[in-house]
């Protein structure tokens, strides 16, 4: 049965994290420089980064995905508890200057973690959402698609049928990663199990079904994030953000792997554009990844998720790529 937007509101943010003070904003303290380690034939740039605080929302963080509008204004991410932040920024001289929060909500039809663990995004070309839950105790893996709204995420969704195989996957090991392609055709990545496996299931959607693929790996990094690129990009068709990340020490590592989509057969074609190294910045948990371009740049834009952990922090990292 639909549920009125205020009412859902109103349980979303009794039964979840709580929502953000009205008198409250978002905190971004600059951090150091981060540099990345790219192949001979790429030149990359860190061009900006913060970390972000909310003191008066303790349901602040969580952060598994994110987007970016086209002209570098707006970020808008979703995060593992049903919530979604949008935040204005600032650039100048091809740096990131500035985050400032706009907007915070929850996610209608997503009370917490334990129905909805939201871990990817997509934006389709009629401004519709999908994103990609995970399968937690007593739920299964699910892709909503919410209808453009303002604020998003307000209208009841509908469900998308999954990929083949994707019930297949244990708990915790779904959609970790989506993205919209250039055609408008969805990418989608699983998380998969454990030990990682030689190859991961990947599917494009197009023409209104799955057509399954397969992501080859690399040993400890498991792929969290997807960005399309613009048709004919010379590096491919999307760049995946791919995370090492061992909790109990704090082990962290990041790759941003572009990949393009095979002629034929099913096996996608990668290569490593930027990896990030603890000895060379501050880490975290990066989980989402967001592309632009501008004035013939790349922009890449990275997010931690904490955890809702006071040991980690919600870090904002921007890179140019040429």
């Amino acid at each position: 049965m639909r549920t009125t937007v205020m009412l859902a509101w109103m349980l979303c943010s009794c039964a979840g994290a709580p929502r953000a003070p009205a008198a409250s904003t978002l905190r971004a303290a600059p951090t150091g420089a981060c540099t990345a380690i790219v192949p001979a034939d790429i030149s990359a740039a860190f061009s900006g980064g913060f970390a972000l605080t909310w003191p008066e929302w303790s349901g602040f963080g969580g952060w598994s995905d994110l987007r970016v509008t086209p002209d570098g204004a707006t970020l808008l991410a979703v995060s593992d508890d049903g919530h979604f932040l949008q935040a204005g920024l600032t650039h100048r001289a091809g740096k990131l200057t500035g985050v400032t929060g706009q907007q915070t909500g929850a996610l209608l039809h997503c009370p917490d973690k334990r129905v909805c663990d939201v871990e990817s995004m997509a934006l389709r070309a009629d401004g519709s959402w999908w994103l990609g839950v995970e399968r937690q105790v007593g739920t299964n893996d699910q892709i909503w698609q919410f209808p453009a709204s303002q604020p998003p995420f307000q209208i009841e969704p509908t469900h998308v049928a999954l990929p083949p195989g994707l019930e297949a996957m244990p708990r915790n090991a779904g959609l970790e990663a989506m993205t919209t392609l250039a055609d408008d055709s969805v990418l989608a990545i699983a998380e998969g199990p454990e030990p990682v496996p030689a190859t991961l299931p990947m599917w494009r959607w197009q023409a209104g079904q799955w057509h399954a693929l397969a992501y080859p790996t690399t040993p400890d990094f498991r792929p969290v994030a997807l960005a399309a690129l613009p048709t004919g990009h010379r590096l491919g068709d999307a760049l995946v953000l791919e995370r090492k990340w061992l909790a109990a020490t704090h082990e962290a590592g990041t790759r941003i792997v572009a990949v393009r989509l095979p002629q034929s057969g099913q096996i996608a074609q990668t290569r490593e554009v930027l990896r990030l190294d603890p000895a060379r910045c501050a880490m975290d948990n990066f989980e989402g990844l967001a592309t632009r371009m501008q004035d013939g740049a790349l922009w890449l834009y990275l997010l931690s998720d904490d955890n809702q952990s006071p040991r980690q922090q919600t870090l904002l990292y921007a890179f140019t790529v040429h």
